[in-house]
């Protein structure tokens, strides 16, 4: 199968990630990155792809707002911001593409962006940083590995232009956020 590579990456680097963030309010199964099987159906269905890829999205701008509020650093602040603004920007983009195929994302997060949300929330001022920076290097490694699974593999249309579309300033936000996570 093409895309395993893809799919071991995500639920490792996810995992990694957001290990220390599970909510206490979640159960453990919620709260597990998606599994190798469920990544792949949302790297070539369009549904799946839209649920996952709306939650990300949500999750992203969701948690940059919470870093607005909590952090200290100018230089965190600006990064939740420019992620608010680009993802506010995508989602609208997304919700076209998925229309022009019959869909209608949620802006429900599922359970694992939603414990990793939870989580951040109870997060000290003096842990939130280095806790948000780090979901934001899991999210994006994820939402990289989803977006080029579904614009090399998903079913042709608008979403998998979206998807292509998109995928270069996902790939940029990991940059940008990786050495932020170092520092």
């Amino acid at each position: 199968m093409k895309l395993h590579p893809f799919a071991l990456a995500v639920a490792s680097a996810v995992a990694l990630g957001a290990g220390g963030l599970s909510a206490q309010t979640a159960t453990e199964a919620d709260a597990a990155p998606p599994s190798a099987e469920a990544m792949q159906t949302a790297m070539t269905t369009p549904e799946a792809f839209a649920e996952r890829a709306a939650s990300s999205n949500q999750f992203e701008i969701s948690s940059s707002e919470l870093a607005l509020q909590v952090s200290q650093s100018e230089e965190v602040r600006a990064f939740a911001e420019q992620m608010i603004a680009d993802h506010s920007a995508a989602g609208e983009r997304m919700v076209v593409a998925a229309a022009a195929e019959g869909l209608t994302p949620t802006k429900t997060l599922m359970p694992d962006h939603q414990a990793q949300l939870d989580s951040l929330s109870t997060s000290t001022p003096e842990t939130f940083d280095d806790a948000y920076l780090a979901a934001q290097v899991a999210a994006h490694t994820e939402a990289v590995a989803l977006f080029e699974g579904y614009a090399t593999q998903g079913t042709e249309g608008p979403l998998k232009d979206f998807a292509a579309e998109t995928l270069p300033a996902l790939q940029g936000h990991l940059e940008m956020a990786d050495p932020l996570s170092e520092s």
